[in-house]
């Protein structure tokens, strides 16, 4: 953007100075000067053939540069690594692709509902977003105890039915990746809502709890 800049400026500028000089030239020696004014009509066609130029010009740029974004989101590779721990849930965020990765939010949702858990981390896990990854590196999040009870809530307030279709999205700087829950993280998510008296779906009566 900053070349179609500066290709702009310098052609606006040499309109300015011709102006400018043709200007000069009528009011000091018009005599002399009027045989040379331009036919306006041409000029006015040499204005739109310009301005016809700077467009395909900014088009070119607008397509390079979202071809570039789309090669950065399609090298992206985010893993999520859900795995039996001592805790209630244990995730594993990583980078694997060839480039660096944000991660911004981690989600968690249903058809079209989507909550995030930033708020809903353990203690340990708080402020860990956004996380700058490099190639082969990952973030570890953990719940256990009483930390599982803001993330068995969030799930409620989705007003599921069933649980069956949950998935988790990692949110980076440039796309959203979403993964499936496991059946085992969907047990040790049933179990500790059974332990904390915290019902997943929607009750008969309506309400979350």
């Amino acid at each position: 953007m900053r070349v179609v800049a500066v290709v702009v400026g310098v052609l606006v500028l040499c309109a300015l100075s011709a102006f400018a000089g043709l200007t000069a030239g009528i009011n000091l020696n018009p005599q002399s000067t009027v045989r040379f004014v331009p036919d306006w009509g041409s000029v006015g066609d040499w204005v739109s053939g310009v301005g016809a130029l700077l467009a395909v010009i900014a088009s070119l740029y607008m397509v390079q540069r979202s071809e570039r974004f789309q090669l950065a989101r399609d090298s992206e590779q985010v893993m999520l690594t859900q795995e039996p721990s001592m805790a209630w849930l244990t995730l594993h965020i990583a980078c694997k692709g060839l480039r660096s990765c944000t991660v911004m939010d981690l989600r968690i949702g249903h058809g079209g509902k989507c909550s995030s858990l930033k708020h809903a981390l353990s203690d340990r896990n708080r402020g860990v977003f956004p996380a700058r990854l490099e190639p082969g590196e990952m973030v570890q999040l953990d719940w256990s105890g009483r930390d599982l009870i803001p993330t068995l809530q969030t799930i409620c307030h989705l007003g599921l039915k069933n649980t069956e279709g949950l998935y988790f999205e990692v949110v980076t700087g440039i796309s959203v990746h979403r993964f499936g829950l496991d059946t085992m993280t969907l047990e040790e998510l049933q179990t500790g809502a059974d332990a904390f008296d915290v019902s997943l779906t929607k009750r008969e009566d309506g309400l979350p709890f």
